[in-house]
Parts: structure tokens; sequence; C-alpha cells
């Protein structure tokens, strides 16, 4: 009977809940993870609907000489859309796997190591409940931003801007100097320097947000 008792120790935490609660915490569980996969997928679809049309508005605009370079800034506007829309799906997806993967650490670890750990002392119930109390998601917008351009979009600005340069320096006629090129760069009213400074800038601005951003999550391992 000792026996028993010490290898039950591990379950504190199951064992002062009535049984019914067991099919819950599965089922829970389960939702959870289920949630977790949908969000993950989301993020997924949004890098692609970027890659796409990235590539789909270059290639529009170097194999028509008439098309204007203003084509490629709009490309940029779309995959700051879509950067936007998917640093908001990001947010819901690290909640759910926050909770996820405080079930796994504190509850799931012990159960299949068998070994008894101090988890009250990490008042991981205290946690998990706050996350459902809170009705305002813990990651901030700006930061959830910074983790996906980190992630996935560092390599597609400077991509977008290089190609821009490249249509600005061969339409509408090639450029030889350096006035020449900022000729080429006005848009509209805008001279072509001030789009060249304005476009240069944002992406200079949107990688030094991203890398000197704190970080609140400690976690490595999320996409």
């Amino acid at each position: 009977m000792e026996d028993i008792d010490e290898n039950l120790e591990f379950l504190t935490d199951l064992v002062n809940l009535p049984e019914a609660y067991y099919g819950f915490i599965y089922h829970y569980y389960r939702a959870e993870v289920y949630r977790e996969t949908n969000w993950r997928n989301r993020l997924d679809t949004t890098t692609n609907w970027s890659i796409v049309v990235t590539g789909a508005i270059v290639s529009f605009a170097f194999t028509n000489e008439l098309t204007p370079h203003s084509v490629i800034l709009v490309n940029y506007l779309l995959v700051w859309f879509f950067l936007y829309i998917e640093a908001r799906r990001f947010r819901y997806y690290w909640l759910l796997r926050e909770r996820t993967r405080i079930i796994e650490k504190q509850l799931l670890t012990q159960i299949f190591l068998g070994k008894s750990g101090k988890s009250d002392a990490n008042k991981w119930k205290e946690k998990l409940a706050k996350s459902f109390q809170n009705l305002s998601v813990p990651m901030s917008r700006l930061e959830s931003i910074a983790w996906r351009f980190r992630r996935n979009y560092f390599f597609l600005f400077p991509l977008i801007f290089v190609s821009w340069l490249a249509k600005v320096q061969l339409n509408p006629y090639p450029a030889t100097n350096l006035a020449e090129f900022f000729y080429n760069a006005n848009m509209w009213i805008f001279p072509g320097m001030l789009v060249f400074i304005a476009f240069l800038g944002s992406i200079l601005l949107t990688a030094f947000i991203a890398f000197y951003i704190p970080q609140q999550t400690k976690h490595s391992d999320l996409p």
C-alpha cells in the first residue's frame, strides 16, 4: 500500500480532483491542441500569400516595360498587410501554445516520468486559470509583428526593395547616374529621393524594431 502511495505522489494534482474531471482534462487538452494546430496552419497561409503575391507582382513589373515602379511599392504595402494579419494570428497561436505547454510540462511530464514534482510551487493551475480570466492576449501586437518579421519576412522585405531598385534603374530609361535614378524614382508629386529615403527608412526601422524589441516569451520552439 505504501508503494502505491509513493507511486501516486506525483499525481497529487489529479488525485485531488473528482473523477468526473478526468475526462474533462483529457478532452480539454485535445481541444487546445486542435485549436493550436488550426492557428498554426493559418500562419503558413499568410506567409504563402506574401510569397505568391510578391512573385506575381515582381514578374509582372519586369515583363512589361510600361509598368511603373509604383506597383512594387503597392506590393510592399500588401506584404505589410499580410504581416499584420499573420502577427494577429500569431498572438492567438502563442496563447494556445502557452496553455498546452503548461499542461505538458507540469502534468504530463510528471505522469510519463513517474516522478514527484513541485508543480504547486510553480502555480501552474493558477497560470492556466488566469489565461481564461484575462480576455486580452499578453503578447503585444508590436512583439508579434517583430517575431514574425524575424522568422519569415526578414528576407522578403529586402527582396522587394532590391526589385524596386532594379525597376527604377531600368525604367522608364536606364539610369547612368544618381540624378537619373532619382528622376526615374519620381512618383506622382513625390520626388524620387523622398520615395527612396521613405522606402529604405521603413525597412530599416522595421528591422531595428524587430531585433531590439524586448521579447516577453522565453520559448525558442515557436514558429
